[in-house]
């Protein structure tokens, strides 16, 4: 699936026609340049100089802190290690790195309700795929896409396409800015943008890739009484089901850097007139307005 997601961002990127060649050829030798971390590290680290002690738990965290640390300063000096994973593969998460130019996929965020491969493509698709797109997207986003294919810190943008990105971003944070998380408290648009245009070129990617699968490999027409689309967009909003305390929900306004996963969902599909269609919503309601955002 992520050879497939990289493939619609490649044609994405391609076919941007706001974008100019210089800093579409750049954007190209990044994507190419990212590295897949999937599952587990392809070499795993020797923990055979740390000491662990059944009934020691004082001690084996401060050899372990100590054995860290020294693991730590035997880096200096020597070239960086683009193979080193920096999480678990029992984590269940996904980020991408933008000084290693990488995309990490632990296991743990392979599993149900996530990814599951007793289901078919649609909503796979529309929950991984997506969040592979996400991840993907956020080395283009507005902090992501300060860093070139090596990791360095560099613009490599054309003043002229950097301000037309500017220009498509502002219609996100416009239209994240006015929904309200609690009482009277908005959520800050500024604050969240990296996160929503990855949300929203995740999901551009994932419906693309997607497409181009159920083209080459149909899938029943309905299950459980809902459509292949339908079943895209259900899969795609199944990892935000959540609850919170409007107190937790204040508190991230301020500090969280992700909107509230109903705006997530609500607030990233009402810009895509494939959810319209898919659930026959009529033009003009909450969720099929008549403007809409598109960057990617």
């Amino acid at each position: 699936m992520t050879q497939q997601i990289q493939a619609a961002m490649d044609s994405e990127i391609r076919n941007l026609d706001w974008m100019g060649p210089q800093t579409k050829a750049k954007a190209l030798e990044k994507l190419h340049g990212i590295v897949n971390k999937i599952g587990y590290p392809d070499k795993w680290r020797d923990y055979s100089g740390l000491e662990i002690r059944r009934d020691d738990l004082l001690g084996n965290v401060q050899r372990g802190d100590a054995f860290e640390q020294r693991r730590q300063l035997a880096k200096i000096g020597k070239p960086v290690d683009r193979s080193e994973w920096i999480t678990t593969p029992q984590t269940v998460n996904a980020f991408y790195d933008p000084q290693m130019n990488d995309i990490n996929f632990p296991a743990g965020v392979l599993q149900p309700p996530l990814f599951d491969g007793r289901l078919d493509d649609a909503p796979n698709y529309g929950n991984t795929g997506g969040t592979i797109g996400h991840e993907l997207t956020h080395g283009f986003d507005d902090d992501g896409r300060q860093f070139d294919a090596r990791g360095n810190l560099k613009d490599w943008w054309t003043k002229k396409d950097a301000a037309e990105f500017e220009k498509r971003t502002t219609c996100l944070t416009d239209q994240y800015g006015k929904y309200i998380v609690v009482d009277d408290v908005h959520i800050n648009s500024r604050l969240t943008l990296g996160e929503d245009l990855a949300d929203f070129g995740g999901l551009v990617l994932a419906i693309v890739a997607w497409k181009a699968e159920a083209a080459a490999h149909p899938a029943p027409q309905f299950i459980d009484g809902l459509a292949p689309d339908q079943r895209f967009f259900v899969g795609m909003a199944q990892w935000a089901c959540s609850n919170e305390r409007p107190e937790n929900l204040r508190v991230n306004a301020s500090i969280d850097p992700h909107s509230p996963n109903k705006y997530r969902v609500n607030g990233l599909v009402a810009n895509f007139k494939e959810f319209e269609q898919a659930f026959a919503c009529k033009p003009g309601q909450p969720m099929a307005p008549v403007k809409r955002c598109h960057v990617w």
